[in-house]
């Protein structure tokens, strides 16, 4: 009985949780605070147990964590890493890394399959009240917090902001051709418009680039891999492409600003945005050939980079990183090629998953989202596109093991 009542609270804040996921970061981290201890109070561990070994994403993910972990070892220091606002590596550790992850077993062994649907209608709820807060910015109608009208991303960093619309817009798409009706696809159709024109309003090019990849990669698999998809494919690219660039002011900004950013690399200047990540790239390659197994763990990682960085001469802008911005990166500096690999053999189950055709081209879809995303930014290196991710694949998780059970009864 105290089970049943705890359970149908972890599933009625699971709801809030994925509503307040987009909006509020600190309603967000409480939420999940209390996740994870009603999911510790629930108990029913030899269950639990049975469902997480039976799912071998959950398993390679649970490695690749646990390994994080395990590189605060053989660490020279617990002091010196990147650990945003976290005093140390273990407490960095656990507050994201940790954090982050603890939504996966708790949706994967708790959630009620019925709950399903409102927790992802509340987090498009939530992306809606996201998208018409950036419009009145944007509008000049309201003035929010510091945010300008020319970046008008509300309640996250515009490249956070821009992975969550680019996700958005896929789970919509997903649902338009999902629904018959015709009153529903007309309202997710206007709702999808909408967060595709925000997505370039913004200046995240991340998920705009990431939204492009992905929406080849989302008609080639809808549509089989034929020559007439891949050329519909590029066409929607292009034209899409070529709206944003001639419509968006801060679209053709940004564009302009990374051409100019190669052609600088190209002649050796590296004092720009993509400048700097090139440049990261330079210095973590060395880092990672004399550490090619296991990194140097996550303790010493900042620490270590900036005394590499002094034997190359275009490092201005190191002493401001927070991160190595570029999600590859980060794993081998500091878990080395064992480290990558169990994050890809964790992608690579992930994709293994026997689920319905839509919902496997969905999972496909968000999952490169956030490879494209690791080329420029760590994505678990910050909450919410973290929180984000593990939110969709353990749903994805959860409903292939339902499925397969439901095959096998």
């Amino acid at each position: 009985m105290k089970a049943n009542w705890i359970n149908s609270g972890i599933n009625y804040i699971l709801v809030l949780f994925a509503f307040l996921l987009p909006i509020s970061t600190p309603m967000t981290n409480t939420v999940v605070a209390v996740l994870i201890v009603l999911w510790i109070i629930e108990g029913e561990w030899k269950k639990k147990y049975i469902i997480l070994k039976s799912s071998p994403p959950f398993l390679f993910f649970s490695a690749f964590i646990i390994l994080l972990g395990l590189s605060i070892f053989w660490s020279k220091s617990i002091d010196g890493g990147f650990f945003n606002n976290a005093k140390n590596a273990i407490t960095f550790y656990f507050s994201y890394y940790v954090f982050g992850f603890m939504m996966v077993p708790i949706i994967l062994t708790s959630v009620k399959k019925e709950f399903i649907r409102y927790i992802i209608s509340a987090f498009l709820v939530a992306m809606l009240v996201s998208e018409l807060m950036s419009w009145t910015i944007f509008m000049e109608w309201i003035h929010y917090k510091h945010i300008l009208p020319e970046d008008p991303s509300p309640f996250m960093h515009h490249t956070f902001y821009s992975i969550f619309l680019a996700v958005t817009i896929f789970v919509l798409a997903t649902q338009f051709f999902q629904t018959e009706k015709r009153f529903y696809r007309v309202a997710i159709a206007l709702f999808m418009l909408s967060a595709v024109i925000n997505l370039f309003l913004n200046g995240g090019r991340l998920g705009q680039l990431a939204f492009f990849v992905a929406l080849f990669v989302f008609i080639g698999l809808k549509y089989r891999i034929t020559f007439k998809s891949v050329i519909i494919s590029i066409g929607l690219v292009s034209v899409v492409f070529s709206l944003a660039y001639k419509v968006s002011p801060i679209f053709q900004k940004r564009m302009d600003l990374s051409y100019q950013s190669i052609e600088k690399i190209i002649e050796g200047k590296y004092n720009s945005s993509w400048g700097v990540r090139a440049n990261i790239l330079i210095v973590g390659k060395e880092i990672v050939k004399e550490n090619p197994i296991l990194g140097i763990g996550v303790g010493n990682t900042r620490t270590e980079f900036l005394e590499k960085a002094k034997e190359f001469p275009q490092t201005g802008f190191f002493p401001k990183l927070n991160h190595l911005h570029n999600g590859y990166m980060q794993i081998l500096v500091e878990t080395g090629i064992v480290g990558l690999l169990l994050f890809l053999f964790f992608i690579y189950k992930l994709l293994e998953l026997k689920t319905q055709r839509d919902q496997w081209i969905l999972i496909f879809t968000i999952v490169i989202i956030y490879l494209v995303g690791f080329v420029g930014e760590p994505l678990f290196f910050s909450r919410k596109p973290y929180l984000l991710f593990s939110l969709f694949i353990a749903i994805f998780m959860y409903q292939a093991l339902k499925e397969d059970k439901e095959k096998i009864c």
